[in-house]
């Protein structure tokens, strides 16, 4: 069963029994202190594009049947072997890139902390896996994909009412925007910034500043808070 807060997320819907009870195994990870009692920063969701499956996972798998994937009562979803692959409660080496300019922002502003995931939430936009056909990447969402998935940010965003948003997908970030549009939805009073993904050339291409150096500067600026801050959160 899917962690509580999240089980309500599009009963109802194009997944009836709700999304992320038929797929448990894709929540949000949320950490403890992305709920910063000493208000020394923000409550940051970081929103990735989607996990990658290969030829391998065909057989055991029905991520290529979008319609299947997201309705069907006998569809294989995602298989025991990959569960910890898709879990976002973990860190990888594409991410971790991510993860370690967090930690060192956090270091610099004298942040006391555990690790940079540990203050932020964090998960993959897209809930059905991209295929990665004999090394060549690539997601191409349908209509059913695009729909859920901004179903789903819709319901996590009602759920723990994130102060910054940062995409690190552009594909990602565009596919909700339209979203939004489409369902006339607005979400003036977040802060919504994306970034290139990090295993894209662009995250360090002309000093990073699509990738990197960009994400950098927003946690500086969106992120974190000064010590001087904590007088007007007592």
């Amino acid at each position: 069963m899917a962690n509580n807060k999240f089980c309500n997320i599009g009963l109802g819907g194009t997944v009836t029994e709700g999304i992320f009870v038929r797929f448990p195994d894709l929540i949000p990870v949320v950490r403890e202190h992305y709920w910063r009692e000493d208000g020394r920063h923000s409550k940051l969701l970081l929103i990735g594009e989607s996990n990658y499956f290969d030829d391998n996972d065909v057989k055991h798998c029905d991520f290529l049947d979008a319609v299947k994937w997201y309705k069907a009562a006998d569809a294989r979803l995602i298989p025991d072997y990959r569960k910890r692959d898709v879990s976002n409660d973990i860190g990888y080496k594409t991410f971790n890139k991510v993860f370690n300019i967090m930690d060192r922002v956090l270091t610099e502003a004298n942040v006391e902390h555990e690790t940079g995931l540990s203050e932020a939430a964090f998960y993959n936009y897209f809930l059905r896996p991209a295929y990665n056909a004999s090394g060549s990447k690539g997601f191409k969402p349908q209509p059913i994909d695009n729909e859920v998935s901004g179903e789903a940010l819709t319901g996590i965003i009602s759920e723990i009412k994130p102060d910054t948003i940062i995409f690190l997908s552009k594909l990602a970030y565009e596919a909700f925007n339209n979203y939004c549009a489409t369902k006339g939805l607005a979400y003036s009073d977040i802060i919504t910034e994306r970034v290139s993904h990090p295993a894209c050339r662009w995250w360090n291409r002309y000093g990073g500043v699509y990738g990197k150096a960009k994400f950098e500067l927003l946690l500086k600026e969106h992120w974190v808070r000064p010590a001087k801050y904590l007088k007007y959160c007592d």
